[in-house]
């Protein structure tokens, strides 16, 4: 029988870690590598065109980008991997993905790479948000495929949808010109309800464990050395994992986190906080998303953020 590629399967939310893990795992260490970017979202859009229109000039940037006789500083930091590859396959992988290109890319990069690595690797944080129906129907093919382990991280809800708002806050226009701070934004975000879908993480959870070998990981616990996470993580992946890349939202700093070094254009990579939450505002945002917390700790008999 013809071995399986080993493939990891990131499906943490954004500003929880997603980037700090991956880079740990591709940079600090030979584990897992993603081939030509992280955040390809390719199984989101082999589940739903409804993003596609405008996720599509990346796309066409990154084809371009592989066209090219010499690689950008962008994208040719990535890896000595990322345009060793055939300019038909990325063309093929980027038109229009569906779920045959995807286990073709996939299994064509882990030889590639497996000289290097121990794994291939989808870090796109759509991955967080596919429904379980639609898990259920790929599963069965991508086993035949791949040997799939899944590591979801998570962050306190509330703090992490304060870093997305500010983000969203930072960057669009009309939100700055409706609302007069950021937290203004986030505190109405909160009241009307829409951020249900990234905060249920106990949900995430059974999904992915239904179908797949699947490890959660408490951002907080990992860099901040606590529940034998480290070791958990290293087990799960049978790679030994002695250090961590820098995490900009562990300890929590708010405004004053460190700016880090901007490689391989992660946005997320810095600290996106544009004003420092009080205990009140702590104490809000923890109202509205009482649900959360009190579902993690139904399922698990305790909470790693303070309620």
């Amino acid at each position: 029988m013809k071995a399986r590629t080993p493939l990891i399967i990131g499906a943490g939310t954004g500003w929880c870690a997603t980037s700090p893990l991956f880079m740990t795992l591709q940079c600090f260490h030979k584990c897992a590598h993603v081939g030509l970017q992280k955040e390809d979202h390719l199984l989101y859009h082999v589940y739903s065109d409804d993003a596609w229109e405008w996720r599509k000039p990346s796309y066409e940037k990154i084809i371009r980008a592989s066209m090219s006789p010499v690689c950008t500083e962008e994208w040719g930091r990535q890896s000595k991997y990322a345009f060793h590859q055939n300019i038909d396959e990325i063309h093929e992988l980027y038109q229009k993905p569906t779920l045959e290109t995807y286990i073709k890319y996939y299994t064509r990069h882990y030889q590639r790479v497996k000289h290097e690595y121990q794994y291939v690797a989808d870090f796109s944080n759509s991955n967080a948000i596919l429904p379980l129906s639609f898990l259920q129907k790929i599963a069965p093919e991508l086993k035949k495929h791949f040997d799939i382990k899944v590591l979801i991280i998570f962050r306190d809800p509330v703090r992490r949808l304060y870093s997305e708002l500010s983000a969203h806050y930072q960057y669009n226009e009309n939100v700055r010109k409706k609302y007069p701070t950021s937290k203004d934004y986030w505190r109405s975000y909160l009241k009307i309800g829409y951020y249900n879908i990234n905060c249920e993480y106990v949900k995430r959870i059974k999904y992915y464990k239904s179908v797949f070998n699947t490890l959660p990981i408490i951002s907080e616990d990992l860099w901040g050395g606590k529940n034998d996470s480290l070791a958990k993580l290293s087990n799960f992946l049978q790679y030994d994992i002695k250090k961590l890349w820098p995490n900009c939202y562990y300890p929590e700093m708010g405004t004053k986190t460190p700016v880090l070094e901007r490689k391989w254009n992660l946005s997320d990579q810095w600290g996106s906080d544009l004003e420092d939450l009080t205990d009140d505002d702590l104490s809000f945002g923890r109202k509205y998303l009482a649900k959360y917390y009190d579902e993690w700790y139904n399922e698990f008999g305790t909470t790693p953020w303070r309620c």
